[in-house]
């Protein structure tokens, strides 16, 4: 298994492929882009919206934003998906300047893609991932526009989705990914994940965000086309906003994580800190979350586990006193 990251920059490509559906991190709710902490699906087929609903979760239902000619949207309630890419090609990527009348510098990396009287001609981008993206910070330079495009794993005969993305992160893994693709020789198959991100700030403000992976796992002859089954799923460490919102931002910068749904993550977290209690032998909430550090502290993986659970015990008891009130209430 090959996990891509990387920070080289690879040469870019377009991609003319037909799609007969799109991946989103996320979609317009009255008129506002939000996150979504799951696959969101559009299709211009009811049958394919209907298919991919039965295969990923969700329910098929009206576009209402209606981007890109698809008319039906699913809401999936998969925040990984297998699929097929079918070698290094399944991957390609430009980088785009848009102005207040179009596209005012495309290029591959290299070369000008477009306006057509500068194509071919060195596009001056600087060579460094790192260098690209203070540019395009300030206004002078372009940013990445990526195009993945998969089958679903477990029905590849459903048809050909794309996922396109201007994350940087995204762009960081492209020499890596192609690279794995050519290893495996054919077609490969991959999760496109979309991993959550949790951290806090020097200021002690709390960021998350979701950003877009690809794992290469191998041939379809060695790799099943779905996960095996999990006993006992893991609850999300820390919430992401709720689900119905957003058009995926080019790179996500670091925000503070919008209001969570309680009625859905507070049991979540309960359930979490009574099995936490049951194997501590604890009982008060904060006595569960303390021994659960100490517990970690003295384990092989301490700093890495420390500096996660340091970021989310007061999210976590925050949670859990919620979930006691909410039960206290519906007792009396």
């Amino acid at each position: 298994m090959s996990v891509v990251r990387s920070t080289k920059v690879p040469e870019l490509t377009q991609s003319t492929t037909t799609r007969a559906g799109r991946f989103h991190q996320g979609r317009l709710a009255d008129g506002r882009p939000q996150a979504l902490d799951a696959w969101r699906v559009t299709t211009a087929d009811a049958d394919v919206a209907a298919r991919v609903a039965g295969l990923l979760g969700g329910e098929p239902q009206p576009n209402e934003g209606g981007g890109g000619g698809f008319a039906y949207e699913v809401l999936t309630s998969r925040e990984s998906v297998r699929v097929l890419l079918d070698g290094p090609d399944a991957v390609a990527a430009h980088m785009v300047l848009r102005g207040s009348k179009g596209i005012v510098h495309e290029c591959d990396g290299v070369e000008f893609l477009s306006p057509e009287e500068k194509k071919g001609q060195p596009c001056g981008c600087p060579p460094l991932l790192a260098d690209r993206k203070v540019a395009a910070r300030d206004g002078r330079g372009p940013t990445p526009s990526v195009d993945i495009t998969f089958q679903i794993a477990a029905a590849p005969k459903l048809g050909t989705f794309h996922f396109m993305t201007g994350s940087w992160m995204m762009a960081a893994q492209l020499s890596e990914l192609t690279d794995a693709l050519e290893r495996v020789g054919g077609p490969a198959v991959c999760d496109l994940t979309m991993e959550l991100v949790v951290y806090t700030t020097k200021s002690g403000r709390g960021v998350c965000y979701r950003k877009p992976v690809v794992t290469v796992l191998g041939s379809p002859d060695n790799v099943a086309p779905e996960p095996p089954p999990s006993a006992t799923p893991a609850p999300t460490p820390v919430p992401s906003a709720h689900r119905h919102g957003t058009r995926p931002a080019p790179e996500p910068e670091p925000t503070t994580p919008s209001a969570p749904d309680s009625s859905r993550l507070v049991s979540v977290d309960a359930i979490l800190l009574r099995r936490a209690a049951q194997v501590l032998g604890t009982g008060d909430h904060q006595e569960t979350v303390i021994a659960a550090l100490s517990e970690i502290v003295a384990g092989p993986r301490q700093a890495a586990e420390l500096a996660r659970l340091r970021d989310q015990v007061g999210r976590i008891a925050a949670i859990a006193e919620q979930a006691l009130r909410g039960r206290n209430s519906s007792l009396t």
